[in-house]
């Protein structure tokens, strides 16, 4: 007659760990096609939105190297069509060293686009931003922008390779804000690494004030091959293009700081 097996507390651990392994697996698996999907359907939204409302006609090329202040590249945006598929639309952003083109809209609170498209749908990526604290229609001293830095490389997921690409910055130093007959030519001067307590999100309400500012985003920064051929005694309006980096959810951001260099009117259909 067959004796009975002792269970032993090392022969559950033994049986117990391959299927703690499968549901791992299982597990990582459902959020990574989770997250898959999410982008994707994100990527998917926003390229619809580019080939339908906005048709880049002419990019940098050699008229941007022959005179790259007075260069402004050619697109053709639908803003009727833009705005009524969202009526807070602010502008579209384009920074051609990068890649990046979107439509930017107007929070109410910083928080209400944080995890909804520019159609309104729910999604991790969410939209690109303009700072509720900062003055509409890019009045202030600094307007800050926002957007999630996505794995996938969307939103402002590219911004870090003007860290990380020797050279990016300083021969593709320009981006561009296009609201409805105005473009707006900003020069980067400044980007690093910082905390979302830190004085890069301080208030600019006066000249003493900006002064003050210019001199840390220069002081804290890691283009070291900026041309400092901005006159910032003129005090030209700022663009701050923020967003998250290193741990989800952690504290710290990645800043990318533009004077306004040029203004173009350009001529209405």
């Amino acid at each position: 007659m067959a004796k009975n097996r002792k269970v032993t507390l090392g022969t559950i651990i033994f049986y117990m760990i391959p299927v703690i392994a499968i549901c791992a697996a299982v597990f990582f698996g459902y959020l990574y096609y989770k997250d898959y999907r999410q982008y994707k359907e994100a990527s998917d939204e926003y390229a619809d939105i580019n080939d339908s409302y906005i048709e880049i006609k002419s990019d940098e090329g050699e008229d941007a190297e022959e005179e790259p202040k007075a260069y402004f590249p050619d697109l053709d945006i639908d803003f009727d069509s833009l705005k009524s598929i969202n009526s807070k639309l602010a502008c579209v952003l384009y920074i051609p060293s990068v890649d990046i083109t979107y439509p930017v809209v107007y929070s109410e609170d910083n928080e209400d686009y944080l995890h909804k498209t520019f159609e309104g749908k729910y999604n991790f990526a969410g939209c690109i931003f303009y700072d509720y604290l900062s003055p509409r229609g890019f009045r202030g001293h600094n307007t800050f922008i926002f957007g999630h830095n996505m794995k996938n490389g969307s939103m402002f997921g590219k911004l870090k390779k003007l860290q990380s690409e020797e050279g990016l910055a300083a021969s593709h130093p320009y981006f561009y804000i296009y609201t409805e007959g105005q473009v707006r030519k900003y020069e980067i001067f400044s980007f690093y690494q910082t905390v979302e307590s830190s004085d890069t999100y301080m208030d600019v309400p006066d000249d003493e004030t900006y002064d003050t500012y210019i001199k840390y985003c220069q002081r804290n920064s890691y283009f070291k091959d900026y041309k400092d051929d901005i006159d910032f005694t003129d005090r030209p309006g700022l663009v701050t293009l923020s967003t998250c980096t290193g741990r989800s959810g952690g504290n710290f951001r990645f800043v990318v700081h533009g004077a306004l260099v040029a203004v173009k009117n350009p001529k209405r259909n």
